[in-house]
């Protein structure tokens, strides 16, 4: 049987964030095809829980992570990688891999996220074939909230951010047999600058057997925003929808209320809260949450990949109003399946417009479903994963 280990920034389980989702699902739909290991990073690597993960693999474990950007400069010597890939370096699991690749060399390594492209070359060295999936292209994502940003200072470090990430990125996936990107923007952005390295789009996906319609067209007066806010533009969207757009929606609907639903909502976040807003933090049970709402909100205006949290609300059954960007690649229709907003104004009426018409949050909670049902369900995209993984190793 063919062998596949994993290597991940972060322990997959328990899967409450989009990063972890997309791991803890694929694992669990290669794990049927492939002989699989799981190593990931961890600040307290004792603690890790696997949850059903070690029984879908042969091997799991955890390691410390650089506490230190001077050891990895002493041994990489790239002044100017971002510090994500310092955080992201581990002499624990440079050693452990070394002593065990030496040993029993997998098939195929996949790399989870571009910062752990920079194990790409040891990888090599043992003659596994390498795929990185790259959850987001971050130097694309910092490309567009550089383009945004109005301060000049702030502008130019964003623009310095993205020169960074963008020298590291290219040299590290370049060292790449394949790289999985989870959308077509950061595909095209990939082949434009990689044109030797072979760079597929498959998107991630949802679990329909656990993410089942549960919307009821009667609720009228909940709006709901999910996301992990230790990602910036989920921050951001929430912080926009609660200042910008939300005063709009109370005019016209007083008796509505914001529901800001993610873990680590961060202080400014946490003040947003209001009578009409609700700032929870952690939820460990989401569908409840999608049960009580009348509708998600998701207003998105920078980063890059695709967004889970999107795709379990659609598959819930739940009426949508986003941004084009937090939609990209979705495949979602203006009026047929989702209704889209880029101005406070704009999203305000959206969101009153469904309000009003119980209707209409069930044509188009019905659409959604069907859209993910018809593309985003995990059997279908890990039995996509696992055909082309098989061409690869086929190629070797």
């Amino acid at each position: 049987m063919t062998t596949l280990d994993i290597l991940s920034p972060f322990p997959p389980f328990p899967p409450h964030a989009g990063g972890t989702a997309h791991i803890f699902h694929a694992t669990r739909q290669l794990s049927r095809y492939f002989d699989l290991s799981l190593f990931t990073l961890a600040d307290n690597p004792a603690a890790v829980r696997w949850g059903p993960m070690g029984d879908w693999c042969r091997e799991v474990a955890a390691f410390q992570g650089s506490v230190s950007s001077r050891i990895f400069l002493s041994r990489r010597r790239f002044l100017l990688d971002p510090p994500a890939v310092h955080h992201d370096y581990s002499p624990t699991l440079v050693k452990f891999l070394q002593q065990r690749w030496r040993v029993s060399p997998p098939d195929i390594v996949q790399l989870e996220f571009t910062t752990m492209a920079q194990y790409a070359p040891l990888a090599r060295e043992c003659g596994a074939r390498v795929v990185c999936t790259a959850h987001n292209v971050a130097f694309f994502a910092q490309m567009r909230r550089a383009r945004q940003e109005r301060d000049l200072r702030l502008r130019a470090r964003r623009w310095l951010g993205a020169l960074s990430l963008w020298q590291y990125e290219l040299r590290a996936l370049r060292q790449c047999d394949l790289v999985v990107s989870l959308g077509e923007a950061d595909t095209r952005a990939l082949r434009r600058w990689l044109p030797a390295t072979p760079v597929i789009t498959l998107s991630s996906a949802v679990d329909l057997d656990v993410w089942q319609p549960c919307f009821d067209p009667q609720r009228e007066d909940t709006v709901l925003f999910v996301g992990n806010y230790a990602h910036p533009p989920n921050v951001e969207g929430a912080f926009w929808l609660a200042h910008e757009v939300w005063p709009l929606v109370r005019r016209a609907r007083p008796g509505a209320r914001l529901v800001l639903a993610g873990r680590a909502p961060t202080a400014a976040l946490q003040a947003c809260a209001a009578s009409d807003i609700l700032v929870p933090g952690a939820v460990t049970e989401l569908q409840p949450l999608y049960a009580s709402a009348s509708l998600v909100a998701a207003p998105i205006f920078w980063g890059s990949g695709v967004r889970i949290k999107l795709l379990e609300a659609l598959a819930c059954g739940l009426p949508v109003v986003t941004t084009a960007l937090a939609a990209e690649g979705l495949g979602l229709r203006e009026g047929e399946s989702a209704l889209f907003a880029e101005t406070p104004a704009a999203f305000a009426a959206a969101i009153i417009r469904l309000l009003d018409d119980g209707t209409l949050r069930a044509r188009l909670g019905a659409a959604g479903r069907a859209v993910v049902e018809r593309d985003y369900n995990w059997a279908q995209v890990g039995r996509r994963l696992a055909g082309v993984y098989s061409g690869l190793f086929a190629r070797a």
